[in-house]
């Protein structure tokens, strides 16, 4: 199985768990392989994601560690994912999350978001505007605005993005979205359009990201997960209903609400 069709997600985390593992007992590479009587050269291809280690190495390499048993069967259930077509990852503040390793290496990404604005595009009023849909304190949204720039400021996308928004979603706090959204519509790497309302059938949102040789992998959000797909014809199906919308699209600065 070529790169481009293993699971990608499974194989950036699995990769970034071993060099995680290694760096916590303060061991620099060489001297691991060293210890584990590998080259130093398949040990930083396989901390990497550039060649997939046997699960028997994986094995090796945490028990040398002497990681916790549930950092070893997390690890380990990586690595049996690893070629399966799909994959999905729990929504865990304390395990790293491939969708951020994704978003950190990808060349593109393709988003579709129906029915809320992506969280780096969101201005505080429309965060606001969310927070008190749910009857949140005030206190909670000061809170929630502090945290998005947080976020905003820990931003590691270097590819180009193209975004698509429903219409919809502008719709809590409409006005200061919009102007937002042509503010930064003219950033390099980044194209933003809007579909209109009544152009699309319910289509749920999806991300494809583009990796390094033409590997496509797609993200489905869900409450408290994230579903990974890299199989081909799955993939195929979402970037042309990417291609489909996009068709549909206007600019920002074209859009005026019906």
């Amino acid at each position: 199985m070529t790169k481009a069709t293993l699971n990608l997600p499974t194989l950036l985390a699995l990769s970034a768990s071993l060099r995680e593992a290694r760096t916590a007992e303060n061991l620099g590479l060489r001297a691991l392989a060293y210890k584990l009587g590998v080259p130093a050269q398949n040990l930083s291809l396989w901390e990497t994601g550039k060649r997939v280690p046997a699960a028997e190495d994986v094995a090796r390499i945490l028990g040398f560690l002497r990681v916790s048993p549930a950092e070893y069967h997390r690890v380990m259930r990586l690595r049996r994912q690893l070629d399966a077509p799909v994959s999905v990852e729990t929504l865990d503040a304390a395990s790293a999350s491939r969708r951020r390793v994704l978003e950190e290496l990808a060349v593109r990404t393709f988003e579709w978001a129906p029915h809320v604005v992506p969280e780096p595009l969101q201005t505080p009023e429309y965060i606001r505007a969310i927070a008190q849909d749910h009857a949140a304190r005030p206190d909670d949204l000061d809170q929630a605005v502090f945290e998005h720039q947080v976020r905003q400021l820990d931003q590691h996308r270097t590819g180009h993005s193209t975004v698509l928004l429903g219409a919809a979603a502008l719709n809590p706090a409409a006005d200061p979205q919009l102007h937002a959204l042509r503010a930064v519509a003219s950033l390099p790497r980044l194209v933003i359009k809007i579909v209109p309302p009544g152009v699309t059938r319910t289509i749920d949102p999806f991300t494809i990201y583009e990796g390094q040789g033409s590997a496509f992998t797609v993200a489905l959000r869900h409450h408290d997960n994230v579903i990974f797909i890299s199989e081909s014809d799955a993939v195929q199906r979402y970037r042309s209903t990417f291609r489909a919308l996009e068709r549909e699209s206007v600019t920002c600065a074209d859009f005026r609400f019906p």
